[in-house]
């Protein structure tokens, strides 16, 4: 190779380096760029979802569920009144003497309860996910108080409407006799069928759960399903009444669990307050 082909030659090797030096690292910098770009639309997809889920969304409701909804309130709509404080009396079925109760609600499906029976307090919660107590650990007693005032409530209802759980409208304004009275003065209901998750034990169960709703006042009165206790099957039904506004909202002031018709317990509400949810980690213990 001559002199002059060498003068020639290395400029160009040199430029046709600098040219891909450039593209290399223009590609790099895009890929990049794509790469935050798709892990920050990830996590703004993840925020969003986990916004949508925290309220309910009446574009996410039936035409029909849409009215339960308005006659409940707004609470579960927007912020501002998510968290519920009561204090009343627990009435157990084989206990002589009602138990003084403070409960803090929080939506969605959040408890912390506090029992006073005598100088003995008993503190149970549940974060949505797990129950927990201060002391002994729960017994099976318990983890059915959780499940009625957790589960058997229209908040966890609209809770399950936002997860997408199955669902079924069975009809409306059912009697709940057996339809031989011709002049029958009692309530009527919409009824839907839910299949749902229960986790108030560490063995999470799928269970299938029927929602009355009052047909005239648009308010949840019954929750009915059957579960297996020691290899017999127990009928359950919890019953939501004495509906009163609280703050605009409606809120039941007695809550009473039956089983195979028999009364288990009943909660009485004597004080209801509405307030804004609080990140003070009272549902933990």
């Amino acid at each position: 190779m001559t002199k002059n082909q060498q003068r020639i030659l290395w400029p160009a090797l040199l430029t046709a380096l600098l040219v891909v030096t450039a593209l290399t690292f223009a590609a790099s910098t895009k890929l990049r760029h794509a790469i935050a770009t798709g892990i920050s639309s990830q996590s703004q997809a993840a925020t969003l979802s986990a916004t949508r889920t925290a309220y309910v969304r009446r574009s996410l409701l039936s035409p029909k569920l849409v009215w339960n909804l308005k006659a409940l309130g707004d609470r579960l709509e927007k912020p501002g009144r998510e968290r519920l404080t009561v204090t009343g009396a627990l009435s157990r079925a084989k206990e002589s003497q009602p138990e003084e109760v403070a409960a803090v609600f929080e939506f969605p499906d959040r408890l912390r309860l506090t029992i006073q029976e005598g100088i003995q307090t008993r503190v149970i919660t549940f974060d949505g996910e797990q129950a927990t107590s201060a002391g002994d650990p729960l017994d099976a007693a318990e983890r059915d108080l959780i499940e009625t005032l957790v589960y058997g409530t229209a908040e966890h209802f609209f809770t399950t409407q936002m997860q997408g759980q199955a669902t079924r409208l069975l009809g409306s304004r059912f009697r709940i006799d057996d339809g031989s009275s011709v002049d029958y003065s009692g309530p009527y209901y919409d009824v839907y069928r839910v299949t749902e998750q229960i986790k108030t034990s560490a063995e999470q169960r799928e269970q299938q759960k029927l929602y009355y709703f009052n047909s005239e006042t648009l308010l949840l009165e019954r929750v009915r399903y059957e579960i297996n206790r020691n290899g017999s099957a127990v009928k359950v039904e919890e019953r939501l009444g004495d509906w009163v506004k609280e703050q605009g909202q409606q809120v039941a002031r007695r809550v009473e669990r039956f089983e195979n018709g028999e009364s288990v317990f009943v909660l009485t509400v004597s004080t209801a307050g509405l307030s804004a949810r609080v990140a003070d980690g009272v549902f933990a213990q």
